[in-house]
């Protein structure tokens, strides 16, 4: 066997026994802070994603301005304003979305509700039930119920009564003190049914329940959102938690009955559902925009879908829109849909490639994620070796995070080295 394999694997091994800072602290980090794949880690945390601004100056500005213009709008009634990042793959969008999220819930964690979605679908209704599986099962029930229950508690509907004959006389679940409408059995929708349903015995009058609790419930969504399909379907969504069984994926793939034509009213009723939470303002940030131009859909579909975009986007104010995407797809778009590319793009944020002083500051913004001193260095990259990295990265910032990830690992197999220099790096990334 090859000898300098040999060794190689020694190395490796006697590497890989070291954990966290022992592994790396030969070049002063607690971990490798680049990634592996040079992509954007969409479950970062907080403290990762608030370090890695955008290196460009303007990028900043736009971003920040974005967020300012949204957050603080003055007229209550007309919030929406859009914009699209538009970059090469590679050049970070993802990375800009995942910074402006930060920002806006930092800005107002209380504010702002904001949904950030990595593929549009390939029709609107698909995009709107991303949307409500990107808010969570529980989160999006637990809306609806709220409303439900406090629609139901209100004594000029009657609801009240009408639910309270189920179960006369028998409340020992929560004591004789206690009834379904206390504030404890309120605070949960779980504990509200379990009120009714473990004190109802009888087979037929738990039938009869789930019909007359299924028709209050109907009737409320519909005075709601004055709409039998979206009233329909937000049902279908806590059916389950009444014992009838819908799998969520159903629900939030889009494919309802009649979905297609109803977009807007379906988003307009997410947005109310969300404002009754207190949030005031309802972001969405989609990310790899491009798909619906890549031949995923025909003609046909991509004109069905721009048009109900663009009537989403003329009709529903209370929102704002982030779109990610190429400079290619933009063009393939406006092709098909220049009504809707002039809505999409009120403000453009254009990502550019990589110079050396970009460079060297996004490396610098990872290297502080792991740092373990103060120093504000490149360490251990050498400064002569910033030039040949965005010469081999080809100015994409995913390409060079990439290869300072594998420079990193290959530098701590090394004994010989305590830098990362041009030298090294051509050894490495040259062969």
């Amino acid at each position: 066997m090859n000898e300098n394999y040999l060794e190689l694997l020694k190395r490796t091994k006697e590497q890989l026994q070291y954990k966290g800072e022992d592994r790396y602290k030969k070049f002063k980090l607690s971990f490798n802070p680049f990634p592996k794949s040079g992509t954007a880690n969409i479950n970062e945390s907080d403290e990762f994603t608030k370090n890695l601004e955008p290196v460009d100056t303007d990028t900043l500005t736009k971003v920040v301005q974005y967020v300012i213009d949204s957050l603080y709008a003055p007229d209550e009634n007309d919030q929406k304003l859009i914009a699209t990042i538009l970059g090469d793959y590679g050049t970070g969008k993802t990375q800009l979305l995942l910074f402006v999220k930060y920002l806006l819930q930092k800005e107002s964690p209380t504010k702002s509700f904001v949904v950030y979605i990595n593929n549009p679908g390939t029709k609107l209704s698909e995009l709107i039930g991303a949307i409500i599986d990107e808010i969570g099962r529980e989160h999006f029930k637990k809306f609806i119920w709220n409303h439900v229950i406090n629609e139901i508690s209100l004594t000029k509907n009657n609801y009240k009564e009408l639910l309270l004959k189920f179960i006369s006389g028998n409340t020992g679940l929560f004591g004789p003190d206690k009834s379904p409408f206390s504030d404890e059995a309120k605070s949960n929708h779980k504990t509200f049914l379990d009120t009714f349903l473990n004190n109802i015995n009888n087979r037929n009058k738990r039938k009869e329940f789930n019909i007359k609790i299924k028709d209050i419930i109907l009737e409320i969504l519909r005075n709601k959102f004055d709409d039998d399909v979206i009233a329909d379907y937000f049902y279908n969504i806590i059916s389950e938690d009444i014992g009838v069984s819908k799998t969520w994926e159903t629900m939030t793939s889009g494919s309802g009955k009649y979905l297609d034509k109803k977009v807007v009213f379906l988003l307009n009723a997410i947005i109310e559902l969300i404002r009754d939470q207190g949030f005031e303002r309802f972001y969405l940030l989609v990310d790899e925009f491009e798909d619906i131009t890549s031949g995923r859909l025909t003609k046909k579909e991509i004109d069905n879908y721009s048009h109900n975009l663009r009537t989403l986007i003329d009709k529903q104010r209370r929102w704002c829109l982030l779109i990610a995407m190429t400079e290619q797809a933009l063009r393939e778009l406006r092709k098909s849909s220049p009504p809707l590319v002039d809505r999409l793009t009120d403000r453009e944020i254009r990502l550019e490639k990589l110079h050396p002083s970009s460079a060297q500051k996004l490396i610098k913004n990872y290297l502080r994620l792991a740092k373990l001193t103060n120093d504000d260095s490149i360490a251990p990259f050498s400064d002569d070796v910033i030039e040949y990295l965005c010469q081999k990265s080809n100015n994409f910032p995913r390409l060079l995070l990439r290869n300072c990830f594998f420079l990193i690992e290959r530098g701590i197999q090394d004994a010989n080295i305590s830098i990362i220099d041009k030298k090294f790096a051509e050894n490495h990334l040259d062969n």
